[in-house]
């Protein structure tokens, strides 16, 4: 079986909000193409970004988030009919559209796992607060106009943690050495970081599916017949 993943999105409520920068027909085009060549599509989270609202809370998360599949109704449309797990930005989506945090699939004698991977992030765990105000401050800064400034934080901020935490020795790694050797899984798939890589390790792989955000497009191929993973990165339109 081949099955696909690709994450982070990060569509917003409206248009430079968000870091989405497709043009939505050209994206389903690249969508299709991807449903078309693969059994099975994932979407591994913070494809919907729901927390740069004025005011935070879930009920400002949901509105953002009804707001954002209006903004892009055939696009919505097509992400609707493929399996999806949540993540951080669009955590609202467990409660709205019942997505779940995870999903295993088991196809040829091997086993997949799928989560969004941010349970697994050290800044995230341990200064939860600090990771939520950052997240609003670049809201504010793109409600603001400076879009590129904020741009430019969260690039830092993606290049400093790829650094201390996207090694083979790092804590998303150890966390998928920990999910095989728990639930007998084979691969594990994992977004959040944006910055798309694998690590072959003895107990199995973990991969990361980079990003669909920011006008590019990453796509993780897994082929359970051979348990092999790839990745593919399509230029920006």
């Amino acid at each position: 079986m081949r099955l696909a993943a690709l994450s982070d999105f990060h569509i917003g409520a409206r248009a430079g909000m968000d870091e989405f920068r497709h043009d939505e027909g050209v994206f389903l085009e690249r969508l299709a193409r991807v449903v078309d060549t693969h059994d099975r599509v994932v979407l591994v989270g913070d494809i919907w970004q729901t927390d740069h609202a004025l005011f935070t809370g879930r009920r400002a998360a949901a509105r953002q988030l009804q707001l954002a599949r209006r903004r892009l109704p055939r696009l919505t449309r097509a992400l609707d009919r493929l399996d999806y797990v949540h993540g951080n930005h669009d955590f609202i989506a467990r409660d709205e559209l019942g997505a779940p945090s995870e999903l295993q699939l088991d196809a040829d004698g091997c086993r997949v796992l799928f989560l969004h991977g941010h349970q697994y992030d050290p800044v995230f765990a341990r200064a939860y607060a600090a990771a939520r105000a950052a997240t609003w401050f670049t809201g504010r800064l793109r409600r603001a106009g400076l879009g590129p400034v904020a741009h430019y934080f969260e690039q830092k901020d993606i290049a400093i943690k790829h650094r201390r935490f996207g090694h083979a020795a790092g804590p998303y790694a150890a966390a998928a050495r920990a999910l095989m050797r728990e639930r007998g899984a084979d691969i594990v798939v994992m977004g959040h970081t944006h910055v798309a890589h694998a690590h072959h390790m003895s107990e199995g792989t973990v991969v990361n599916t980079g990003t669909c955000a920011g006008g590019r497009f990453t796509v993780v191929t897994v082929d359970t017949a051979a348990r092999a993973v790839t990745i593919a990165h399509d230029p920006p339109a």
